[in-house]
C-alpha cells in the first residue's frame, strides 16, 4: 500500500506479505505500532541471501530491546516459519462482506466527525481502503455491469484518487501524502456520497410505507 514505501515494499508480493504480517501480528497480542516498528527493522536488517539464523538472532535482540514480552517475540518468530512455509494466504484474515462494510461506516462516521483523528489512525485507514477494495471486487463478481452507469461526481472523484494511490509508480501515493487538497477531496466526496446515500435509502424506506395509493410527495406532506 502507498505508506509502506518507505519500507521498501513495493510490489504486489511484498503487499501481500505486508497484510498477512500484520494480521498475524494482530492475532498475537501485536499492536498496530508493534507492527510499524517491526516493518522499520525489516527494512533495515532484511538483505537477499541473509543467514536466517542470524536474522532471527537479531529479530530476537530487536524484540528484547523494545521490551516485548517473550510470548510476543516467539509469536511473532512463529508467525514467520508460517509464511515461509505456507505462504501469506495461509495467515491472513480476509473479513466477511458484512464487515467489511462495518469498516466501512466506522471510518466513514469518523472522517465526517472528527477528520483529525481519522487521519490519525493509519490501522484504520488501511483497513477502510482494503475494505473498499474488496467490496469493488465483491461487487463486480456478483452482479457484472453489462454496460457502464455514469457515476456522480463525487464517485469519480473518489474513483480517481483511489486510482492515484494504487499507483504502482508511487507518484500518485506521494502525491496524496503530500497534498492537503487530495486528502480534504477525499473525505468530502465521501462525506457527500455518504449523506447522499442515507438520503436516498430513507426515502425508499419512507416510499414503502405509504398506502399503494398515496405517492412518495404526499407521504411525505
Amino acid at each position: 500500500m502507498h505508506r509502506y514505501r518507505e519500507f521498501g515494499l513495493v510490489s504486489e508480493q511484498d503487499e501481500a506479505l505486508r497484510r498477512a504480517f500484520r494480521d498475524g501480528f494482530k492475532r498475537a497480542g501485536l499492536s498496530f505500532a508493534q507492527f510499524l516498528d517491526a516493518l522499520g527493522w525489516y527494512r533495515d536488517h532484511m538483505r537477499p541471501g541473509g543467514d536466517e539464523g542470524q536474522l532471527a538472532d537479531a529479530f530476537a535482540q530487536f524484540a528484547a530491546d523494545r521490551r516485548w514480552p517473550a510470548e510476543q517475540r516467539d509469536g511473532a518468530l512463529d508467525l514467520y516459519r508460517a509464511i515461509r512455509d505456507n505462504g501469506p494466504a495461509a495467515v491472513m484474515q480476509i473479513p466477511r462482506p458484512d464487515e467489511d462494510r462495518a469498516t466501512l461506516a466506522r471510518a466513514d462516521e469518523l472522517l465526517r466527525r472528527d477528520p483529525a483523528r481519522y487521519w490519525g489512525d493509519g490501522e484504520l485507514q488501511d483497513a477502510a481502503f482494503e475494505a473498499r477494495e474488496r467490496l469493488h471486487d465483491f461487487a463486480l463478481a456478483e452482479d457484472p455491469p453489462e454496460r457502464p452507469l455514469k457515476a456522480s461526481p463525487d464517485r469519480q472523484r473518489i474513483d480517481e484518487i483511489e486510482t492515484l494511490l494504487r499507483d504502482p509508480s508511487g507518484e500518485g501515493q506521494r502525491r496524496y501524502w503530500t497534498e492537503a487538497g487530495l486528502r480534504t477531496d477525499y473525505a468530502q466526496a465521501l462525506a457527500r456520497l455518504h449523506s447522499n446515500t442515507a438520503a436516498d435509502s430513507a426515502s425508499a424506506a419512507l416510499s414503502s410505507t405509504a398506502p399503494p395509493d398515496v405517492d412518495a410527495t404526499q407521504a411525505t406532506a
